[in-house]
């Protein structure tokens, strides 16, 4: 162990005697022998203490755990027992399969500790009524929030968010739509942005109904909220009560202008006239968040290859929001076949929009023993795993 240890100590710049004489009294304690729930026991002699404790604690395989702790920076936490905080994790409730998906991603977290990081923040969304299976659900899809301080961001957040929402109810489920928010400021911009809203007529519900949908307001600066307002209202005319323009604020504040007006560019070079934008964007503004390379990808197929003109797609805004690959080509190869026997008149766009249930129910099974090769094709293109449908 130690000649690996070496190694990874000379590559990490932490060679000095000091270290070596802390690991050894480390792993001579009664400390470095504690071992997990029905775990084999980790001692200095079975090999790298972390990588043993992943594989023998977790069921890492050997290159699974090499991987994991490569992304550790540190090595002088060794000193830390994992199994504290894997212990710790148990005790939540989590299975030994969601403590390896969080340490696949976080492995520093083993070297938290439990007292002084885990518990507090535990204890304090405890407070907010997160427990049982809620609980452990937010652990394991946000356990960076171990990574955040307590007083100095997850505490001023949540309780800008009481005041706002006035339930802590409604505070939990906003609250993994802003634990990331990385900015210093955010609770400062939440509030002058709950300011610009309400000095512009909107009312406290609307206001709470986009938080819970979105950070937005932790994130965008006042003037640009300011200018998103007056475009959506005066440009693109989207009803100030509708979701849609809850969606647009979303939308603009999220992305740049000069990214939001390259969109409106490669549709005017395919033909698509000013109108015909906004008509398209004034009911599914999401459309402005598909990529450059995806949105010509769409155009060239439903213009080029099937023949759809700007008017039609723009009143059929949900073309954009389909898999070209997963749903749409497939779809339509079958959907050629059938107009070719004759056997369906159906429309491109009512077809795209069937659940992959009832696609196959409607425009494959029926004709699986008269049109094998169709049904097979199809089946290949989209992936076995739809056969179980």
């Amino acid at each position: 162990m130690f000649a690996r240890v070496s190694r990874k100590l000379h590559v990490h710049g932490r060679g000095s005697p000091f270290f070596f004489k802390s690991l050894l009294d480390y792993c001579s304690t009664p400390a470095a022998l504690v071992a997990a729930p029905q775990t084999k026991q980790i001692t200095p002699t079975t090999g790298s203490f972390l990588e043993e404790c992943l594989i023998n604690s977790l069921g890492f395989s050997k290159q699974e755990a090499i991987s994991a702790l490569s992304k550790l920076i540190r090595l002088n936490a060794i000193k830390k027992d994992p199994n504290l905080v894997i212990n710790f994790l148990f005790n939540l409730g989590l299975t030994k399969a969601d403590i390896k998906k969080v340490i696949s991603k976080s492995p520093q977290l083993l070297l938290s500790s439990v007292e002084k990081t885990l518990k507090p923040k535990i204890s304090y969304l405890q407070t907010l009524g997160l427990s049982g299976s809620e609980l452990v659900k937010l652990v394991v899809r946000y356990h960076r929030i171990f990574f955040r301080g307590l007083d100095n961001h997850l505490v001023p957040r949540i309780e800008c968010l009481r005041k706002l929402l006035g339930d802590d109810e409604k505070v939990v489920l906003a609250l993994r739509k802003i634990v990331f928010v990385p900015s210093n400021n955010a609770v400062e911009r939440m509030e002058q942005n709950v300011a610009v809203l309400q000095n512009n007529g909107f009312s406290n519900d609307f206001i709470a109904k986009f938080v819970l949908k979105s950070p937005t307001l932790f994130i965008a600066k006042s003037e640009k909220l300011q200018e998103v307002l007056h475009r959506l209202q005066h440009d693109w005319g989207i009803p100030r009560d509708t979701n849609m323009f809850a969606q647009g604020i979303d939308v603009l504040c999220s992305g740049s202008k000069s990214k939001i007006d390259m969109k409106f560019e490669i549709l005017r070079s395919y033909g698509w006239s000013n109108s015909e934008i906004i008509r398209m964007v004034r009911s599914l503004p999401r459309v402005l968040d598909t990529s450059h390379s995806k949105m010509r990808k769409i155009l060239d197929y439903f213009m080029k290859e099937v023949g759809f003109s700007a008017d039609y797609l723009a009143s059929r805004r949900s073309v954009f929001t389909f898999s070209l690959e997963g749903r749409v080509k497939p779809r339509h190869e079958v959907l050629k076949i059938l107009n070719d026997e004759k056997l369906s008149k159906a429309g491109l766009v009512n077809i795209l929009s069937l659940s992959e249930l009832q696609f196959q129910n409607r425009c494959l099974l029926p004709y699986k023993d008269i049109l094998p090769d169709m049904y097979e094709s199809y089946l290949k293109k989209v992936g076995s795993r739809k056969k179980q449908l």
